[in-house]
């Protein structure tokens, strides 16, 4: 089976949400602004208390680098500009604190806390180049304004490095705050989006009640879940494995290529070892350590890592679900998804099994295992269309005689010995069912009356040559080609007419609808 590596919109979803984390909205900038603004503004008048602004013209500068920073922080953000001009708004507003200070005539004025407000603002989300930047900023503004203070060398210096170091400390434990908040705040939604996909996956795989379906489905969503889209490297498949053989039943590819191959399982020592452990694995392939056939599909495929699941079903190893890793290693949480999507399939493949069997049951005689009646009618229904097709129906002779001498074990005997014999000269696509206690149906497409009577014949040569405890089954068959738009039921009722006049007749012969059967005995 091939699954094409063109996915569905909804199976992009599942791969979205099972991928890298995509990026976290970012707190509003006006968050971030307001209380800069707030806390300025506050600044601002209280410069113009006691002990009063020494120089109006440095303040009322101070006072318009202000609101120019406020129309730059506000703006840019609309523009999505780049992070570097962004830089311009919390820069400006060292100036204006560079202007505020010289109106004060000092520094020492309580509001040096103040060249901190540009570090918290641009701690949030620029670059540590950027900050930088911005914290020698700082510094010089206060160098430079204690200078025009004419403060002593000694405070300048000491100035200048306690507030330098002092908004280092502040950037990175600003920062490091961030990082951590959008740590949990990614793991929070990770988990939200595992849980989903997760839910998508359970209905997707229970919406199917076909079990090679359900493999399908599932190795598509293991190459989506446990690789980030995109690369063009996802690949998966799912291995059956049968008296020490891998056959591969299922395979997605993004590249198209497909494998579709078998090998003995030795050949595969990671897989081996999922095999025989039944527990998930997930490493690198040795090259050294690859049989030919494998070593050459890894090559070729450029497959240097993978992850191997085993799929339980009953208690019974069903396959292994594989997912390679071409270009990266397969981590441990696509591994933890991996086997959760296989506890789910797991479930999904149990119940679609479950359903296969009570189907089969439903349509399939227990004893011989060919067709009931009803199976017949939808095998039929199936593949009939507009071809042609002739019935035969078939009838065990004496076999109330041998279950009332030898018991229904021997009977039960006879008709499995009569169904071999059937189904030996059976033509690939016909179809044969026990309809009744000793009563057999074959319908045969694309089949004249010559193709019908040839066919009667070898089912009573093969009857014939059988054996059972020292003498041989006897069977009377009715042959009835089917005409132009006539129901089976029809067909059916014409068959089973010409088989009654072969079985009063002697039996062990056919007998063509409409003709009589005596001219067509086999001894």
């Amino acid at each position: 089976m091939r699954v094409s590596g063109t996915t569905s919109d909804r199976s992009a979803t599942v791969a979205s949400g099972c991928s890298e984390p995509a990026a976290l909205p970012t707190v509003p900038q006006r968050w971030v602004v307001v209380p800069v603004v707030t806390v300025a503004l506050a600044a601002q008048a209280s410069a113009v208390v006691l002990p009063g602004t020494r120089s109006m013209a440095a303040f009322l500068a101070s006072c318009g680098v202000l609101a120019a920073v406020i129309g730059l922080a506000l703006i840019l953000p609309r523009f999505r500009a780049p992070s570097w001009v962004r830089l311009l708004a919390p820069s400006g507003y060292l100036i204006s604190l560079a202007l505020l200070f010289a109106s004060q005539g000092a520094v020492a004025t309580g509001l040096q806390p103040l060249v901190l407000l540009p570090i918290l603002w641009v701690a949030r989300d620029h670059r540590p180049g950027e900050s930088t930047v911005l914290i020698l900023g700082a510094v010089c503004v206060l160098t430079v304004t204690s200078l025009l203070a004419h403060a002593s060398v000694e405070v300048v210096i000491r100035t200048a490095v306690l507030w330098g170091f002092a908004s280092a400390i502040l950037f990175l434990g600003a920062r490091n705050l961030r990082r951590r908040l959008d740590d949990a705040i990614g793991e929070r939604e990770e988990a939200l989006r595992q849980a989903k996909v997760l839910g998508d996956v359970a209905r997707e795989l229970n919406s199917t009640l076909d079990p090679e379906r359900v493999v399908a489905v599932a190795v598509r969503l293991a190459a989506e879940i446990a690789s980030p889209p995109g690369l063009r490297s996802r690949r998966a498949n799912y291995c059956r494995i049968s008296d020490g053989v891998v056959r591969v039943d299922a395979e997605f590819d993004e590249e198209g290529q497909w494998v579709g191959a078998t090998w003995p399982l030795p050949e595969h020592p990671l897989l081996a070892e999922s095999v025989r452990s039944r527990i998930a694995t997930s490493g690198r392939l040795d090259p050294a350590q690859l049989g030919p056939t494998v070593g050459r599909l890894a090559s070729g495929q450029g497959v240097g890592h993978g992850a191997w699941v085993p799929v339980v079903v009953d208690g019974e190893l069903h396959g292994v679900l594989a997912v390679a890793g071409r270009n990266r290693p397969v981590s441990d949480q696509e591994l933890s998804r991996c086997v959760a999507l296989v506890g789910i399939m797991e479930l999904a493949l149990k119940n679609a099994l479950a359903h296969q069997r009570a189907q089969r049951a439903a349509l399939t005689d227990p004893l011989t295992s060919l067709a009931n009646r009803r199976g017949m009618e939808r095998l039929v229904h199936e593949r009939r269309g507009r071809r042609p097709l002739a019935v035969l129906a078939i009838d065990v002779d004496r076999l109330k005689t041998v279950n009332d001498r030898h018991g229904h074990a021997a009977g039960d005997e006879l008709l499995l010995l009569v169904a071999d014999a059937i189904r030996s000269v059976l033509r690939a696509g016909d179809v044969v069912a026990r309809v009744g206690g000793d009563e057999f149906v074959c319908v045969a497409f694309d089949a004249d009356e010559d193709a019908a009577v040839l066919g009667a014949t070898r089912m009573l040569k093969a009857v014939h040559g059988a054996v059972h405890r020292g003498w041989e089954p006897r069977i009377s068959i009715g042959v009835a080609p089917a005409e132009p738009g006539e129901s089976l039921d029809h067909v059916l009722h014409r068959a089973d007419a010409a088989m009654y006049a072969a079985k009063r007749t002697g039996g062990m012969r056919f007998a063509l609808a409409g003709a009589e059967p005596s001219a067509l005995h086999i001894r």
